[in-house]
């Protein structure tokens, strides 16, 4: 399958994957104080972050200033019944994007974020929409390596990224401050070669509205 670019292409008939930028329908006012209202509301700012509790301005400003947020959407019926092929409704519920940066097109490594709420991290949405997420990163974004950082007591957030393709690589004793003490930080590492095979096979099945349960394949 020939590698496409865009990010119209990462969806399938139920979710997507919507870059916060000018010119997707995701991009709106009142966005990002909607999305970090949910994750507070849930308890989930701090370990989204690593223990890092931020504020809403906080918030705001930090994914206003690194530019790679994704919205990611459950995909509904049209808007206009009365037009099948118009817009869909888009329910977003979580986001991702890729901090740190380094290196350059064909050697270049950062660092991934991801949150869900309303309960999408118990459906089939979450997974789906956190491969397409990855798809977009490393295909469009150029990152080749991903090394994710959590809290080794997110166990949750492990097996996930297990599920995911990722693979422990480190535990970095007392690195990551929350609630008032340092705890231990977990190093997970992908690589695009890796996953970006796998996608594919599952992203044309996916588009064709096939159900195929099986994870990404990793070599």
């Amino acid at each position: 399958m020939n590698e496409m670019f865009g990010w119209q292409y990462y969806q399938t008939p139920k979710v997507g994957v919507f870059p916060y930028m000018r010119g997707t329908p995701v991009y709106r006012d009142g966005m990002l104080p909607f999305l970090y209202t949910k994750l507070k509301e849930e308890n989930k700012v701090g370990r989204t972050f690593c223990g890092d509790y931020k504020t809403m301005d906080e918030f705001v400003s930090y994914f206003d200033r690194i530019k790679t947020m994704q919205v990611l959407c459950e995909i509904g019926e049209p808007t206009d019944p009365d037009n099948p092929d118009g817009e869909k409704k888009l329910t977003p519920v979580g986001f991702s994007w890729i901090d740190s940066p380094v290196g350059v097109d064909g050697a270049r490594c950062a660092m991934p974020g991801e949150a869900f709420f309303d309960n999408a991290s118990r459906r089939q949405s979450a997974r789906d929409l956190a491969r397409l997420a990855l798809g977009y990163a490393f295909n469009d974004l150029r990152i080749d390596i991903f090394h994710g950082v959590q809290l080794a007591s997110n166990i949750a957030a492990r097996n996930f990224s297990i599920k995911m393709g990722f693979k422990e690589v480190a535990i970095v004793p007392e690195r990551l401050y929350n609630n008032g003490k340092l705890e231990d930080a977990r190093v997970m590492m992908l690589r695009a070669e890796d996953y970006l095979p796998g996608f594919w096979l599952w992203l044309e099945n996916a588009k064709n509205q096939i159900a195929v349960e099986r994870e990404p394949v990793i070599a």
